[in-house]
């Protein structure tokens, strides 16, 4: 059976990444890294405030509503015809 040897870089690495002994870099000393899965907030925990749809609508610049209004006669006007060249 063939031991896998570490480096003294190897070791040092080791070190720094886990915090373990020397050998950190063999299978026994090996330790995965920790998880950070757990979301501390509280279950109960109000939401944070939505916008309402009035508010949405007063940051609205005009010129994009009329943008959008004419790309929709557009579109309409284009599907209508189509319609009727049919």
């Amino acid at each position: 059976m063939e031991y896998l040897s570490s480096t003294p870089g190897q070791r040092l690495e080791g070190y720094r990444a886990y915090a373990r002994a020397a050998d950190s870099f063999s299978g026994v000393a090996w330790k995965a890294p920790s998880a950070h899965r757990f979301e501390n907030t509280v279950a109960n925990d109000a939401p944070s405030r939505e916008p309402t749809v009035g508010e949405v609508m007063k940051a609205v610049p005009a010129w994009l509503v009329v943008a959008g209004g004419a790309v929709a006669a557009a579109l309409m006007g284009a599907m209508l015809g189509g319609a009727l060249h049919i």
